[in-house]
């Protein structure tokens, strides 16, 4: 009797199978290179890439301390860098640690430190130096930005990083001339001056971030507190009260910087009754403004109408099984607020994590993950994983980043 083979699986084009690779994380499509050339071709190419990075969910950084060491006039800890999905999810494979590296608590350590993520790469500064490095972690590639020197560097020698009164503001990406962009703000003797690090330049560049008619004292928050967030090619930072305005007021104000004409301007924020104290993210193509002012609630402010004058709307209350963040804090630096596709909302800080779903109005705690007792506190920063390679960025080394260990 003849065995009887099976029939050969039908041919597929090359579209369809980039519809399927797409739709799959960044590890699998790593893995699916290995498995033909045509495959292989399929996952490399810049198009495919841009949508893969496209579809990738919002994950919450998270810092893990590793262990203690000591060192000279102080100490040093081992940090990983974990993501956990916006869902909560915290099974095997879900919680995806990225990166791990030291952290001194030495004013001259050339150690690194966590400013900002956007578009799947990391932005770190090296406190001694004042260097900024970029850093994908999935593709482990790395660029330099150009070296900020201040006019007073000789007076922040020993001990002190050189570029002491430079404050980073904004990280993001520039589409048109594909740079990855700071924004800093310098303080000198005639004022704030501002200038622009760029992937693809060699020095810094010197802008003047004021329209005609605007007032020069208009700049953001303080960026350690306040993290500005990208729609319409603009930065937006969180709304925050008037300085001119009464106690009784509940009126808010939102810097916006526009990346093509690199001018600040102002749009109005929500009007709130409680202490404005908040966090932007950006759910279904509108600007979400999370506020934290309340002790037992958080309020989701959705902008539908988008300018100058635009419209708020509170679309959620969100009961918090605790206090939302300490009443005493007046700031957000450790503070998760972000979304998926699904609908799933995260909030919450180092005193717990709650995932809303805005399609089902449902809550539930994720009180497994922060907490003292394994050493996690939660970070700020929110993550998208990103396969994308840019022509201005360098295949790492252990030569290259000797602190940066990969986990990708």
């Amino acid at each position: 009797m003849e065995t009887q083979l099976a029939a050969a699986p039908p041919h597929l084009s090359d579209d369809i199978c980039a519809e399927i690779l797409v739709r799959l994380p960044v590890k699998s499509v790593l893995r699916f290179r290995a498995v033909c050339k045509a495959w292989r071709d399929i996952t490399t190419r810049p198009l495919f890439l841009a949508a893969h990075a496209r579809r990738q969910p919002a994950k919450v950084v998270l810092y893990t301390y590793l262990s203690t060491r000591s060192a000279q006039h102080g100490y040093a800890v081992g940090i990983a860098l974990d993501v956990l999905p916006v869902s909560g999810e915290t099974a095997a494979g879900q919680r995806r640690r990225l990166i791990r590296y030291p952290r001194s608590v030495l004013l001259s350590s050339m150690d690194p430190l966590l400013l900002d993520s956007c578009n799947g790469v990391l932005l770190f500064r090296t406190d001694a130096a004042g260097i900024y490095f970029l850093c994908n972690p999935v593709t482990r590639q790395w660029a330099e930005l150009p070296k900020l020197i201040t006019d007073d560097d000789e007076s922040y020698g020993l001990g002190r990083r050189r570029t002491a009164n430079v404050r980073e503001y904004a990280f993001y990406f520039h589409q048109q001339s594909g740079e990855y962009r700071l924004l800093c703000g310098r303080v000198t003797s005639a004022g704030r001056a501002w200038c622009i690090l760029s992937t693809g330049a060699a020095e810094p560049r010197h802008v003047d971030t004021h329209a005609a008619d605007d007032d020069d004292d208009l700049e953001p928050d303080a960026p350690s507190e306040a993290t500005p967030v990208a729609l319409h090619d603009s930065m937006h930072w969180p709304p925050r009260r008037p300085q001119d305005s009464s106690s009784s007021s509940t009126t808010t104000e939102m810097v916006a910087f526009d990346v093509h004409s690199e001018k600040f301007h102002l749009m109005a924020g929500p009007s709130t009754a409680t202490r404005a104290l908040m966090k932007l993210f950006v759910m279904h193509g509108l600007l979400v403004a999370a506020n934290f002012g309340a002790k037992k609630h958080v309020d989701l402010w959705f902008l539908v109408d988008y300018g100058a004058a635009g419209r708020w709307e509170r679309r959620h209350q969100v009961p918090m099984p605790w206090q939302s963040i300490p009443h005493y804090s007046l700031s957000l630096w450790s503070t998760a607020a972000a979304c998926d596709d699904q609908g799933n909302i995260m909030l919450g800080s180092h005193c717990g994590l709650l995932v809303y779903n805005a399609r089902k109005k449902t809550a539930r705690a994720v009180r497994s993950v922060a907490t003292p007792r394994n050493n996690v506190l939660v970070s700020r920063h929110v993550f998208r994983e990103s396969l994308v390679e840019h022509p201005n960025f360098k295949r790492s080394s252990a030569a290259d980043l000797p602190f940066i260990h990969f986990w990708c």
